[in-house]
């Protein structure tokens, strides 16, 4: 299971830039075609030569024929030498525009495996050229072989061996007609002193006819000898192909397709390792909290066109925050249902996601009270454009307010109430010497502050707080445990892991109840993450709502909740 999850996570990440993965792969598929048809077109010809002349002797053993292959291999060594290779460039008359180092290049030579055959193949711009080229290194090898170089002193030695071989044949014929007819002679009755002469005669030629068939074998030999394994001769000429063997622009633009393709998932899996961002599919490994929503990005020249009351019923962004509701309804709190939204830098849409949320609570029947507890930066009264007159600064700095002279209600949604962040007047030297907290986090964690929270529990069934970013400064973390919990707001390809995790170590350190991550700003559509990217066509707000918190309240009780 584990495997698959990763699997899918890998595959997430290519879909997710699958715009690189196609632009890549597809210019560098161009270049590749590019490169290829400006390239002259390359034909090669191949020469095939014999080493040794043991294919010619009847007796063959297997010492010939790896004494021939080692010779090949020498052979195929010289012919990639500057002499071979500057007469073939001499004698072609390619002097002025080609160089035996060039020559090289555009050569190779191998011998083929276990056999005494060795091939020479070269390119060139035509296959006339190629074919000429490959038979002149053939020649120029043949010239400059061992055996070429002695080639005037085999020439005598096999002149002599010839005529010595005549001889000795001439003399072994004689030699054994003498012999038969001293042997057919008759002796019967010749005198003894004849008999013997004649014998003598007849040992002594016996003699020197062996003499002489021993000397005809060894010359015999010799001669065979000198062709054993150092020649070298052409077995095919020169054959080239019908077609360029370069460029070949289909496998080239493959090749350079594929190479692209790799470059993508490396810059992929590179951007990726260097990503300090967050995912949804990194939040449990890393806090062991849940993912309570994905809110899609809703877009808007300003804070009041980026309310979902704004935005069409059913569009993605309002059913997020619909689904969002509902999982907050069903999360097992005790006490008044309080909750302040956080975030660890500005700019990461908690203001916006208080908002909505406040509203998609109030439209399902919930009396919802927002507290923009933002002192420093307030926001809630510019989205929902009502004076900021007065607020919770005037109800933390003078405890003899009451809140509900302070609670603004909206026109365009029953049940839901705004508490504006007020100003902060500066505090005159007596009320700083009665004890009065003199900065926004010292009052924010005040005995005043908690006790108007409980106020305004009585009065609302769910109480969202608007807090300053968590890792900058105190008061998200002095509120934290005031509220019975926390939801983090984290921008999806926005929000680092270390302002994250220092947002969530000092809700922590301050012991809240974080109750899970909200992603804020996410697209419309997702590839492979849980959660992300489903939509549901219709949303009713009629949703059940569970033990814990009011039952909603109709118009009546609205209207009659609206005069106290």
């Amino acid at each position: 299971m584990n495997d698959f999850v990763e699997l899918r996570q890998i595959l997430t990440k290519i879909l997710n830039k699958w715009w690189l993965v196609l632009l890549c792969t597809g210019l560098a598929g161009l270049a590749g075609y590019i490169y290829s048809s400006r390239q002259a077109p390359i034909f090669e010809a191949t020469t095939s030569l014999i080493v040794g002349q043991t294919i010619q002797n009847r007796d063959v053993n297997r010492g010939d024929i790896e004494t021939s292959y080692r010779v090949a291999l020498t052979y195929a060594d010289i012919a990639r030498r500057q002499p071979v290779l500057q007469a073939t460039v001499d004698a072609l008359g390619l002097s002025e525009t080609l160089s035996w180092k060039t020559l090289r290049k555009q050569m190779r030579v191998e011998p083929v495996e276990d056999t005494q055959l060795l091939e020479i193949t070269v390119g060139a711009s035509s296959s006339t050229s190629a074919r000429g080229i490959a038979d002149e290194i053939a020649r120029q090898l043949i010239l400059l072989s061992p055996a070429s170089l002695q080639g005037l002193e085999s020439e005598e030695n096999k002149l002599f061996r010839e005529e010595r071989l005549e001889a000795l044949r001439n003399k072994i014929q004689e030699g054994e007609r003498r012999l038969e007819i001293l042997q057919s002679s008759d002796i019967t009755n010749a005198p003894i002193e004849q008999i013997v002469e004649i014998q003598g005669q007849i040992n002594t030629l016996e003699q020197l006819i062996i003499g002489w068939q021993s000397n005809y074998s060894t010359l015999l030999n010799s001669a065979q000898a000198s062709k054993s394994s150092n020649d070298i001769a052409i077995v095919e000429p020169a054959q080239s192909s019908s077609t360029p063997v370069y460029p070949k622009p289909i496998t080239t633009t493959l090749i350079a397709s594929i190479l692209g393709f790799l470059t993508s998932l490396g810059l992929i899996f590179v951007a990726d390792f260097l990503d300090d961002s967050l995912k949804p599919e990194d939040i449990s490994p890393l806090f062991g909290i849940p993912v309570l929503g994905n809110i899609s990005r809703i877009t808007g020249a300003n804070p009041q066109e980026r309310m979902v009351i704004n935005q069409p019923p059913f569009s993605p962004s309002a059913e997020d925050y619909r689904l969002l509701r509902s999982k907050i309804q069903f999360l097992p709190l005790d006490g008044p249902r309080s909750f302040l939204v956080a975030s660890p830098e500005p700019g990461q849409g908690r203001s916006t996601t208080v908002a909505n949320l406040g509203v998609v609570m109030a439209q399902a029947g919930f009396r919802t009270i927002i507290v923009d507890a933002d002192l420093r930066h307030p926001m809630q009264h510019q989205i929902f454009d009502l004076p900021n007159e007065g607020g919770l600064g005037q109800l933390l700095r003078y405890p003899d307010l009451k809140p509900n002279s302070y609670l603004k209600r909206t026109a365009q949604v029953l049940n839901l109430r705004i508490l504006n962040s007020g100003t902060l007047p500066p505090l005159s030297p007596q009320a700083i010497g009665n004890g009065l907290p003199p900065s926004p986090s010292e009052l924010l964690g005040s005995a005043r502050m908690e006790q108007l929270l409980s106020d305004l529990g009585d009065l609302a069934d769910v109480v969202i707080l608007d807090s300053p970013p968590a890792v900058s400064m105190a008061d998200a973390a002095v509120l934290a445990n005031q509220v019975s919990g926390v939801l983090l707001i984290l921008e999806t390809n926005f929000s680092k892991r270390a302002s994250a995790g220092q947002a969530f170590f000092n809700l922590q350190q301050a012991q809240a109840n974080i109750l899970g991550i909200v992603f804020n700003r996410t697209n419309a559509r997702h590839w492979g993450i849980p959660g992300l990217g489903r939509r549901r066509k219709r949303a009713p707000d009629d949703a059940p709502h569970p033990r814990g918190i009011a039952e909603p309240i109709g118009a009546e009780q609205h209207a009659a909740h609206a005069k106290t």
